[in-house]
């Protein structure tokens, strides 16, 4: 359900950028966490339901149980994900900032910080990992190849354009990766 959820907004930003109509990237991600965050929370009070409901399960809520059996469970079950991808998003719109203003905003155009935090975020974990490295990857074929073309080896690529296409091909390949080794590794 969030993968599709993070798709459709992915692809809305990514029509934006293409059309070339202006378009809030902070609004998208503050709405963005909201919605994925309520549906976590939504989730954990069907799983608190489902356990309640179970002859077995219900043993392991209150009053028979701590309530921090359950929390613990939830968030390492539900939100431990997007806890991990939202602190990235952060890390990275504050680190993209601080070096962008130090290099008077040599390296990102003003939308590109919350391009590359709403990927981050709607990626979730251990996805973000993935999303790093196409990015990378994408990044220096393209720059091998303007260096092929014009060879000029200090010709500026912007990520604008990469953000979101790297991000819905890696939610795209998430059911493909989650059968590698290295996925469940990352996992938590």
């Amino acid at each position: 359900m969030l993968s599709v959820f993070s798709l459709f907004v992915l692809i809305v930003v990514l029509g934006a950028q293409i059309l070339r109509r202006p378009f809030l990237a902070k609004y998208i991600f503050l709405f963005s966490i909201s919605v994925v965050f309520a549906a976590l929370f939504y989730r954990s009070y069907l799983q608190y339901q489902v356990w309640s409901q179970n002859g077995i399960s219900k043993f392991l809520l209150p009053p028979h149980q701590s309530a921090n059996y359950f929390i613990f469970y939830v968030i390492t079950r539900f939100f431990a994900s997007y806890l991990i991808s939202l602190a990235a998003a952060i890390l990275f719109f504050i680190a993209a900032s601080i070096l962008n203003k130090k290099y008077r905003e040599r390296f990102f155009y003003p939308e590109e910080f919350w391009l590359g935090a709403l990927s981050l975020f709607l990626v979730g974990h251990p996805g973000l990992i993935f999303y790093f490295i196409f990015l990378v990857l994408a990044y220096l074929s393209i720059q091998f190849f303007f260096f092929l073309i014009f060879r000029f080896p200090f010709f500026r690529v912007s990520l604008y354009y990469l953000w979101t296409p790297i991000a819905i091909f890696v939610i795209l390949a998430t059911k493909w990766l989650q059968t590698s080794t290295i996925w469940n590794l990352l996992k938590i």
